[in-house]
């Protein structure tokens, strides 16, 4: 029997109605009907598309959004597959958005919308003190690195929980503590929290930060076989307000000899930091150039190494026995993406503890071969500060290309992943097992419930990142090296082995099972150009749904020494239409079709052919558009779950939910002894009552109550459908469009500017005595800059020079007149526009020369770092002696970030007690200073006689979430000045009159 299977969608005329407008109106160059010109003239119909789908997205009235800013995982709340509720947000949401404004900053020059991004991202899914005093990560400082965190088993069935910390198997060192705060200062973690409560609907509210809504929460604590329909959720932040009295929610997944602590816990996954972080360094070369956000991507980068470490820091390899070893140094480092890396502590007074785990399961998808190129290769510049981060990231970027090399089948398909913690618990590995650096093939890491590596989106996901890095090195002209050779052979046989079965205005055959069928009706069970019978279907699209394993990987030795996988087989099935993984699709044939164009000069016959097809794709696509976002409907076949008691809870456990009800309820059944346990099972509902109250609750439950027929568990009458709008897969499908014009339709010639340079931006001047002083942001593709200026805003301007580099000084000004500035950049294909207007109006300013001068010096080459760091002596010129504690010195700075800031004296010959500073913002900010810090001195410090200095007198100062300054344009900075000179751009006050220096 052959079945077609087709999913209802919703398409709307009018779509294609608003876009026609849309591109007329963007397109013309003339006037609107109001008489407001056109912002931008689209240059194609795929450019107009994204910026469509970007107003829906961030369109208020649609909903994607919270009150808070934060972007919800779907706009219905009744769904449930990773998040449990619709108006959770998840970290792989924020990444997205952080991509979506990418692109965005990309075509309109509007790069604040990425900022207002990452700062949304930095209050609400990174746990740290993001500048309102709350420590969100209290107690982390008690970390010790020699002991990260106490073993406790994993097992394979919820039932078997909670799991007995035992320390069976003793933690090895963390080498990575000690150098983080050496560079940061502390080692609060700047990484994402996975999973957030948007609209504290779990009810925990936000213990650490309680003027936040949204709620650190989790959910997976118990073992490969936990699924969404089996997790119990709960509040990160746990003072045993909710769940058990006087345990929390602790003793549902360990067990220990005493009352579990209050404590936070949090936990990270690696893929979501990891596409930020590739958000950024697309942004970079595609014209952003802000430096204190690349910081924070960098700094990002420095701590997502602990997603490279095994779980309990065990020696890679070195459990095959079942006897693991304690790593030290770097050996229990894989240099791959796992699965998350988790951290946390203690709460209240007795709270002095802190503990870090990393994992031990890696999984093909959640690899990102951009991010480590980004944060390793030095033209990328996104290298960490840590002294060891780069070659970290260096030597992850091979390892990825190797495993995905490992990995790929016979046909081309990615199989699962690798672990080097059998079962979760260091057991010995089966005999026969391959290996990857002394890791065990697993073919479905992590989780098993369905299977991890089945959804057709773990292949998207990871390979559109090869087809990324392909294009990256083609374009750089590194055609050559066994990284770009791995990055081609991985995504040229993976297009050749997908593009079989995707499809565009036509519709796959399939059988009752959801198996692909070729011309005779017979099922495609793996094997090289399959043949797929279809029959036309205008305006649809199909992509595969699942696929499935057998075999296994050659044991892994080396590049050079891979022969493929004859052993290891992949067969796909079950075409959907899920819009999310399309999106991503349509990104790895655009990537790949440039890399091809990049290398060779020209479309290669498969690079041509993956164009093609990701062209029909996104035409067909369109058609799905409902004017809030692309969808289909859904059919779900396991939301029969909601109903199922299938929760487990141990025998005894009774506790409180924050929805105010007890959990697990009366309305349980005993477990079922053949997994292990002794307990009760209740129901997604039983914990979570709140959900009947979801404008969608009474269509699922009349469905389930006509449908589902319990003794043959299927749906008589069809299984529920839904529409979802989820974020994550909006703003897929969204950047597909922009990838796809940028990359094909721009030629494939990559991230250049497409006509001629972008205006400068940050542009400053800076007036003195007889000069002013200018600056502004490198251009990506500038070749030269031109300055230019008039003595009348808004020009006619005159050129005056031109420079390679981002500064000039112009000497050619008379003062107390007041100078109008331009800055144009150029290269070989034009000069682009004018930079925006700066005014500077040099002054001879009398500078003091009372008692006392100031010198200064500085070993701070670094000018966007986490710290200002000054030297200063204060010289007497007088002819009395002058007591310090009437002297104070000033030294003006932008703060880059309003937040808190700390002063620290490192060292002074007077006395580090007897020197005290302050931090005054300036009611009116000028260039080059929004602050400045302020040096006081104590009666201790003493009398400073004629001819006499103070001495060194060393201080340096950070903010309190330790993000980093940009001090390039700093008003009293000279990095030149590496020994002690006079320095007029420090000031000295002696009792409360200047007598040395300028004020800006």
């Amino acid at each position: 029997m052959i079945k077609l299977v087709l999913s209802r969608s919703f398409r709307k005329t009018a779509s294609f109605l608003l876009l026609v407008a849309l591109v007329f109106s963007v397109s013309t160059g003339g006037v609107l009907g109001n008489g407001v010109e056109p912002v931008k003239a689209a240059a194609s119909t795929e450019e107009a598309r994204f910026l469509q789908l970007y107003d829906q997205l961030k369109d208020p009235a649609n909903g994607y959004f919270s009150p808070e800013g934060i972007p919800y995982h779907s706009i219905e709340t009744l769904i449930s597959e990773a998040p449990d509720y619709g108006h959770m947000t998840t970290s792989e949401a924020y990444s997205y958005w952080m991509w979506l404004e990418a692109l965005y900053g990309y075509y309109t020059d509007d790069w604040s919308q990425l900022e207002a991004a990452w700062d949304n991202m930095e209050k609400y899914i990174i746990p740290v003190n993001e500048g309102d005093g709350n420590q969100e990560q209290p107690t982390m400082s008690y970390y010790n690195a020699s002991s990260p965190a106490t073993y406790a088993a994993e097992h394979p069935q919820p039932d078997l929980y909670p799991s007995l910390l035992n320390g069976q198997y003793a933690a090895g060192s963390d080498p990575l503590d000690s150098e983080l705060k050496a560079t940061y200062g502390n080692n609060e973690t700047y990484l994402m929290h996975w999973l957030v409560d948007v609209d504290n609907w779990y009810g925990f509210g936000n213990l650490l930060n309680p003027s936040h809504t949204a709620t650190y929460v989790n959910t997976f604590q118990r073992g490969e076989q936990e699924s969404v329909w089996e997790a119990i959720p709960h509040p990160s932040q746990d003072d045993k307000s909710f769940g058990k009295t006087g345990e929390g929610f602790m003793s549902l997944f360990t067990k220990e000899t005493n009352t579990p602590a209050p404590q936070w816990r949090y936990t990270n996954a690696t893929d979501a930091d990891a596409r930020a972080i590739q958000a950024l360094y697309w942004a970079k070369s595609l014209g952003y150039d802000n430096d204190a956000y690349f910081a924070k991507a960098k700094k990002m980068g420095d701590y997502l190494r602990y997603g490279m470490y095994d779980k309990y820091f065990q020696q890679i390899g070195s459990a095959a026995d079942g006897s693991p070893s304690a790593g030290t140094g770097k050996n229990a480092s894989h240099y791959l993406m796992g699965w998350y890396t988790a951290w946390g502590g203690g709460l209240g007074s007795t709270g002095n503890w802190a503990w870090r785990i990393g994992s031990s399961h890696a999984h093909q998808g959640y690899q990102n071969v951009v991010a480590a190129y980004a944060l390793s290769d030095p033209n990328a510049g996104l290298t960490p500060n840590s002294p060891t981060a780069g070659d970290d990231w260096a030597n992850s970027l091979t390892r990825q290309l190797e495993f995905y090399t490992w990995l790929q089948s016979n046909e081309g398909a990615i199989a699962g992943g690798a672990t080097n913690s059998y079962d979760g618990s260091y057991h010995s590995y089966p005999a026969g097992t391959s290996t990857f650096y002394g890791m065990a093939y697993d073919d479905a890491p992590v989780y098993h419930d369905p299977p991890s590596n089945n959804w057709f989106g773990m292949q998207t996901w990871g390979v559109e990142r090869i087809a990324e890095l392909y294009y990256i090195l083609a374009a750089s002209g590194d055609t050559t090296s066994d990284n770009f050779k791995m990055a081609k052979q991985i995504i040229q046989n993976w297009v050749d082995w997908s593009i079989d079965y995707v499809f565009a205005n036509s519709r796959p055959a399939t059988d009752a099972d959801g198996f692909y069928l070729d011309g005779l009706g017979n099922r495609v069970l793996g094997g090289n150009n399959p043949q797929i019978a279809t029959v036309s279907a205008p305006g649809e699209f199909w992509v595969p749904g699942n696929v499935e394993w057998s075999g296994q990987p050659n044991t892994w030795n080396g590049f050079n020494n891979s022969t493929g996988n004859a052993n290891l087989h992949a067969v796909t099935r079950n075409p959907n239409q899920d819009i999310g993984v399309l999106g991503s699709y349509i990104k790895a044939l655009s990537f790949f079709a440039a890399g091809t164009k990049a290398e060779s000069g020209n479309f290669t016959t498969l690079g041509t052919q993956a164009e093609q097809l990701a062209k029909d794709l996104l035409d067909v696509a369109w058609g799905y558009n409902d004017g809030i976002g692309l969808v289909t409907a859904e059919e779900r076949g396991d939301y029969n779950r909601f109903f199922t008691k299938e929760v487990y809870f141990p025998a005894g456990w009774s506790g409180t939910f924050g929805q105010g009800n007890t959990i697990p309820g009366s309305n349980t059944i005993p477990s079922d002894p053949l997994k292990g346990g002794n307990g009760v099972y209740a129901s997604y509902t039983d914990i979570r009552p709140d959900i009947v109250n979801d404008p969608q609750w009474s269509y699922l439950l009349n469905k389930y109550n006509t449908s589902w027929n319990e003794q043959t568990q299927t749906w008589d009458d069809g299984a529920p459908e839904f529409v979802y709008h989820r974020f994550w897969s909006q703003v897929d499908i969204a950047t597909a469009y922009a990838e796809y014009d940028r990359l094909i339709q721009n030629g494939g010639t990559g991230p250049v500017e497409p006509v001629a340079p972008k205006a400068p931006t940050n542009v400053k001047a800076v007036a003195g005595d007889g000069v002013v002083n200018l600056s502004w942001n490198n251009v990506t593709g500038a070749d030269s800059y031109t300055v230019k200026r008039s003595e009348t805003s808004g020009g006619p301007y005159t050129d005056i020079a031109t420079v390679t580099s981002n500064a000039y000084t112009d000497l050619s000004v008379i003062n107390d007149t007041t100078y109008y500035y331009v800055i144009s950049a150029t290269n070989s294909v034009g000069t682009g526009p004018n930079s925006a207007e700066v005014s500077a109006t040099p002054t001879d300013v009398p500078i003091p020369t009372g008692e006392l001068k100031v010198q200064y010096r500085t070993d701070d080459t670094n000018a966007n770092d986490n710290q200002i760091r000054a030297q200063f002596k204060i010289v007497n010129n007088g002819t009395q002696p002058v007591s310090l504690d009437n002297v104070k010195v000033r030294y003006y700075y932008t703060i880059d970030g309003e937040v808190g800031q700390q002063f620290h004296c490192d060292y002074a010959a007077v006395g580090s007690s007897n020197v005290s500073g302050s931090f005054v913002k300036l009611s009116n900010a000028v260039p080059g200073a929004d602050y400045y810090y302020e040096i006081s001195f104590g009666s201790g410090a003493g009398v400073l006689q004629p001819g006499a200095d103070t001495g060194d007198i060393q201080i340096r100062i950070n903010k309190t979430d330790w993000s980093n300054y940009a001090e390039g344009d700093d008003y009293s900075r000279d990095a030149t000045k590496s020994s002690y000179a006079d320095w007029n751009k420090v000031t000295a006050y002696l009792n409360g009159t200047l007598v040395w220096g300028m004020e800006p």
